[in-house]
């Protein structure tokens, strides 16, 4: 995966970092010396601040200047996977089918990230979910596909965690969504899906680097590691 533009910013407490398809980097520093990581009291969904329309275009049009060229927006455009008062973290397909996330802040501090091959990962025969995107943003976000499969919701240890439906891509045949914690948050959330008449529930790892049982930070179902 290439990577332009890689800058890392403060928003507001949260921090804006460029972060591979593939998995997560490690948490930066906020403005407070903290880790961006501490601990959660609980695994809720984020509370972030309510964004306002101006704040999400101002992002959109900074994200739309940053991503150029080959890594430039499809015709089905940017897909906002998550927004905050500060700036939004996008998902999106250039125009030779490769899967690209970015941030763009309020201020103008932008990251782009894109696969080097089309269609990657391919779409499966069978159903599946599909990770993309797992970093922190406007909290910590995890953007994921769904194949031959509905989403119906998502939960954390049974509780219900919010779901973003973001669009569709891969030519209609994989759905994306965004699931977000306030922190960084470890551990797996159950994904119930529908397919045709039935409905099975299934997991999906919120990261892949953690060591197992770490106490340092909130998580749910079980450890990936």
């Amino acid at each position: 995966m290439t990577r332009r533009t890689l800058v890392a910013a403060v928003m507001g407490c949260v921090v804006l970092a460029a972060a591979s398809c593939a998995g997560p980097e490690r948490p930066t520093a906020t403005a407070d010396g903290k880790d961006a990581a501490s601990t959660s009291a609980s695994p809720a969904p984020s509370a972030t601040a309510t964004p306002t329309v101006d704040a999400v275009a101002a992002a959109r049009e900074r994200m739309t200047a940053a991503a150029t060229g080959r890594d430039a927006p499809g015709p089905e455009g940017l897909l906002v996977a998550a927004e905050s008062t500060g700036g939004a973290l996008f998902v999106w397909e250039s125009s030779d089918g490769r899967f690209c996330h970015g941030t763009a802040t309020g201020v103008g501090v932008t990251s782009v990230a894109c696969f080097t091959r089309p269609h990657t990962p391919p779409v499966g025969k069978e159903p599946r979910l599909v990770p993309l995107v797992r970093m922190m943003a406007t909290g910590w976000n995890v953007v994921f596909g769904a194949e031959h499969e509905t989403v119906e919701s998502v939960t954390c240890d049974g509780v219900p965690v919010r779901v973003k439906d973001v669009g569709v891509m891969a030519d209609g045949r994989r759905s994306v969504h965004a699931v977000e914690f306030p922190d960084l948050t470890l551990g797996t959330v159950s994904v119930r899906v529908r397919r045709g008449s039935r409905v099975v529930t299934e997991t999906l790892a919120l990261e892949t680097f953690a060591k197992k049982d770490d106490a340092r930070f909130a998580s749910c179902g079980e450890p990936t590691s």
